[in-house]
């Protein structure tokens, strides 16, 4: 008889819970480790390269000027951005390109190391740099590059 009495409470919390969604990727990226860190977007100069000698002294990464940077506060966005970031790379860029250019840049910030992902969407290519060192790289697709620009063309400085 008892058994009676539970089996419609059962059926109501299956019918609940299947009805629960999960965002698995989101809950993924809110523990990913770069989460804890400072964000910057940057838009970078592409055309003048590292070895060639700047006309004025402006702010750099890694030898290439920084035409515009963008502080990423919100957590939303960026997730939105790592994700964006990561599928790219997962992707990957097809054939690659003989031409490094790159025209976007995300850097990660923690108390002790700094990340900078360098990326030409031109030749599909980025670079990883752990401070002043190059530790890796490679093909990322196009797909990121109108997420970036956006960001880019909306930032707001919290000055």
């Amino acid at each position: 008889m008892t058994c009676f009495r539970v089996l419609p409470l059962l059926i109501s919390i299956l019918l609940t819970c299947s009805a629960c969604k999960y965002d698995h990727e989101a809950i993924a990226h809110a523990q990913d480790p770069r989460m804890q860190s400072r964000m910057t977007l940057y838009r970078l100069d592409g055309d003048h390269y590292p070895t060639h000698p700047f006309t004025d002294r402006t702010d750099q990464l890694h030898g290439w000027q920084i035409l515009q940077s963008c502080p990423i506060n919100d957590p939303e966005t960026q997730v939105t951005l790592l994700h964006a970031l990561d599928k790219g790379i997962d992707q990957g860029g097809g054939i690659p390109i003989d031409c490094y250019n790159p025209r976007h840049a995300i850097r990660l910030e923690t108390k002790t190391t700094t990340t900078d992902y360098l990326i030409c969407f031109q030749c599909n290519n980025y670079a990883v740099w752990d401070g002043d060192q190059e530790t890796g790289g490679g093909l990322i697709s196009r797909a990121p590059q109108a997420l970036f620009n956006e960001v880019l063309e909306n930032c707001i400085h919290d000055n």
